[in-house]
């Protein structure tokens, strides 16, 4: 899998890894003896793009800006970003679902999987913007999300979460989740940060103001609860109507695609090749099931 370009209006964007592995090894050939930069190969897929609606791009590993569309894989250590009024349905090989909202960033930053119900470790690094969480078949206590100011371990459950750089909000849908204030840059598991609580999180939920060296978890443990994270504590409370907009609203882009799905190759036998991959890959029923 090779850095196969293809011109839009946005520019030069390389073909992403999992539509590159379906083209005829022919092109691949072409493409490597022409030249056509860093292999692909290297990157590790761990889900796909179920739906995708208007702009949204992947940050590679590879350094590569290229443009999500439905049916692509996602790999460890990318950077899903979506434009103002795009949404993106992601699935992760353990079943987790990701409903990113418009003008989010998550990046997929570790993901060891094992199995159902087997130890892991899953974790997504969400700088801003909106994120419906489902989580996946993998031990509870494999998930993590960080966002600017919160660390939260997700034990089954569904959660609504919206970021910022000074504030993180966060709606249990269903479940139980673990909140945690987390330092600026620090990168520890919720895991790690509630050893200091022994298991009293259900005690301070409705805490609202934390000393300093006390508990720095809370748990939320009936839907509709809402935390609100800053570096100064957590304050948690009963959630009001549409605390957090909803990530992809029922209706919402009916009708329209990736802007990018139907964008033309520069090249004929790329474009054929290409052609025959994608018709070959969605006839094969290969694509994510909704």
């Amino acid at each position: 899998m090779v850095g196969v370009s293809f011109k839009t209006s946005r520019g030069p964007h390389p073909v992403r890894a999992g539509f590159a592995s379906l083209v005829s090894p022919v092109v691949v050939a072409g493409v490597l003896l022409f030249g056509g930069g860093e292999p692909l190969l290297a990157q590790e897929k761990i889900g796909g793009a179920q739906t995708v609606v208007n702009n949204v791009e992947g940050n590679l590993p590879t350094g590569n800006q290229v443009p999500v569309v439905q049916g692509d894989s996602v790999f460890l250590n990318e950077a899903v970003r979506s434009g103002p009024d795009s949404r993106a349905k992601l699935v992760l090989n353990d079943n987790t679902n990701l409903t990113v909202g418009a003008g989010s960033t998550v990046k997929l930053d570790d993901f060891v999987y094992s199995g159902p119900k087997e130890p892991g470790t899953i974790a997504l690094n969400m700088t801003k913007g909106t994120l419906r969480f489902i989580t996946g078949d993998a031990n509870k206590r494999a998930y993590t999300i960080w966002t600017p100011t919160a660390a939260i371990g997700v034990r089954g459950t569904n959660l609504l979460i919206e970021a910022s750089d000074t504030q993180t909000k966060g709606v249990n849908e269903e479940g139980t989740a673990i909140v945690c204030v987390r330092k600026k840059n620090e990168y520890v598991t919720v895991n790690e940060l509630r050893k200091r609580c022994r298991g009293r999180e259900e005690e301070q939920a409705n805490v609202t103001e934390r000393r300093k060296g006390s508990c720095p978890c809370t748990a939320l443990l009936l839907p509709n609860q809402l935390a609100t994270v800053t570096q100064d504590g957590i304050g948690v409370g009963a959630a009001p109507l549409n605390a957090i907009a909803d990530p992809f609203p029922e209706g919402f882009g009916l009708g329209g695609v990736s802007p990018f799905a139907a964008v033309g190759l520069a090249g004929a036998g790329v474009i054929a090749a290409v052609a025959v991959a994608a018709e070959s890959h969605s006839s094969s029923g290969s694509s994510l099931s909704p």
